[in-house]
């Protein structure tokens, strides 16, 4: 081989490594870079988690400060006071930037799980009853609904005593897998999915059925229902006589404004309109004062969004506390 061939190999094996070594350089240029943007972005996506909790924290504060001042001005609740009117415009003040939603429900109108356990409460479990059986829900008759109010009481009470058509210990332990009954007070309504006789599709609902879930809370075992924040369904459930058409008159009259200062005592029902002397619901039923709130807070910035949700308890003597919080 003349050195003119050996020369030209040479520089051809020294143009391909070079080839190689700026393809390598090039490839960990490009990944290098590409791990620059994705710690970049998670830089950012962290400080606007740090942000956006920052925001779900004021949140929550706003609206115990509506509470709290709500009491200051009366000494009962309705869809008119401060803490029912955080709509997202009056937000907007908080932050130019951040979107933040708050939203408190008084739990006081939905119907409480514990206070099944009370045997003294036996119009409280008719209540119960005409809701399971309005319609609304997967339940198909009344032995069905009278079964699984009997399975409730036993999972929330502390005996081992089986009521008539409900279950206790020795029911759950002969299941598979078995699992021991609650006996006290649970933590969640989803816990109500292990007592014998609740479906999915009895708590969610379903394509045809509304869930229960949206009228019940394990918050308070007193037994009354908050007469200006009880939603239609369970509102129409506090009487017999009680049609849909005069339980959303029940809601329209609440919400006029004019009609406010009426709300300060139980019986206002029977001022409105329309409804018949033979509704005439027990006083030891109802309530006109909130006091367990559920309150829920998001905050998004652009594509990022956290959320808070709990349950706070406020005390005739204005003192509040945080029974859950759940940031997310």
């Amino acid at each position: 081989m003349s050195d003119s061939r050996i020369i030209a190999d040479r520089r051809g094996l020294a143009l391909v490594l070079t080839l190689l070594t700026i393809s390598f350089l090039v490839a960990l240029t490009l990944q290098l870079m590409a791990t620059v943007d994705r710690q970049s972005a998670a830089a950012a996506a962290q400080r606007e988690s740090v942000r956006l909790d920052g925001m779900v924290l004021a949140g929550l504060s706003l609206a115990r400060g509506a509470l709290a001042a709500d009491l200051k001005e009366n000494e009962y609740d309705s869809p008119h006071d401060l803490w029912g009117r955080l709509d997202e415009e009056k937000l907007k003040a908080v932050s130019d930037e951040v979107s933040l939603a708050v939203k408190v429900t008084d739990l006081g109108g939905r119907l409480q799980i514990h206070a099944l356990a009370d045997p003294s409460k036996e119009g409280y479990r008719q209540v119960w009853l005409r809701l399971l059986l309005s319609g609304r829900f997967a339940i198909s008759d009344q032995d069905q609904a009278e079964a699984l109010l009997d399975a409730i009481d036993d999972w929330v009470d502390e005996d081992d005593d089986e009521r008539p058509s409900g279950a206790e210990e020795n029911y759950y332990q002969g299941l598979q897998p078995p699992y021991s009954c609650r006996n006290g007070v649970i933590p969640a309504v989803e816990e109500l999915l292990l007592v014998k006789g609740m479906t999915a599709e009895l708590l969610y609902g379903d394509a045809e059925h509304d869930g229960l879930i949206e009228y019940i809370t394990i918050a308070g075992d007193d037994g009354r229902v908050h007469l200006n924040t009880a939603p239609v369904p369970v509102l129409q459930a506090m009487s017999a006589d009680m049609t849909p058409e005069l339980a959303q008159d029940l809601v329209a009259f609440r919400e006029d404004p004019q009609n406010r200062e009426l709300l300060a005592t139980v019986d206002w029902y029977r001022q409105v309109s329309g409804i018949p002397a033979s509704i005439d619901i027990e006083n030891d039923l109802l309530a006109v004062v909130g006091k367990y709130f559920e309150i829920k807070v998001q905050a998004t910035y652009h594509q990022f969004i956290r959320r808070g949700t709990g349950i706070l308890l406020r005390d005739n003597e204005q003192k509040q506390t945080l029974l859950q919080w759940k940031q997310e």
